[in-house]
């Protein structure tokens, strides 16, 4: 739950973009938690992120175009990313459990949990990502397209 809170506030997550992949394609991630306690992502167009955690709780991801971002909650939960692109998301988790975020470009995103523990992320163009956790702890995500599929983990541009 702590990784995905982390995906979710980077991809929401957040999240997060400049485009890799063709807005119509779908696309897949999978991620593994390494011994030293990041977390590294693989996307099926061939990018990839490592997530460490610092600390003082910060949160940051190098991703494979060379673009960084960082994440860091406040005394609220509330959690901002920034990215080296110059934009930024704000994320909090709402009574019922689900993940609001607002992207710099004004998009937004709704990250919501089943009873099965699966994560579904709900975007503002109608692009959606679905989340499962293998019994390793990994995450899988796949991507409709749109917002989903380019990456908005690694930022959204500046508006």
């Amino acid at each position: 739950m702590r990784w995905i809170g982390i995906a979710s506030s980077l991809a929401l997550v957040t999240l997060l973009a400049q485009a890799t992949a063709p807005a119509s394609a779908q696309s897949r991630s999978d991620s593994h938690r390494n011994l030293d306690g990041s977390l590294d992502i693989r996307n099926s167009d061939g990018s990839s992120s490592r997530i460490k955690r610092d600390l003082s709780g910060r949160v940051t991801a190098e991703h494979s175009n060379g673009s960084r971002s960082t994440t860091t909650t406040d005394l609220s939960g509330r959690k901002r990313t920034t990215h080296s692109d110059g934009s930024y998301s704000n994320s909090s988790t709402d009574l019922n459990g689900n993940i609001r975020t607002q992207y710099s470009n004004g998009a937004y995103s709704v990250s919501k949990r089943d009873l099965s523990g699966r994560w579904r992320t709900e975007y503002s163009d109608g692009s959606y990502s679905t989340s499962v956790r293998d019994l390793n702890g990994n995450w899988t995500t796949t991507s409709s397209g749109g917002m989903a599929a380019r990456h908005p983990e690694r930022g959204v541009g500046k508006r």
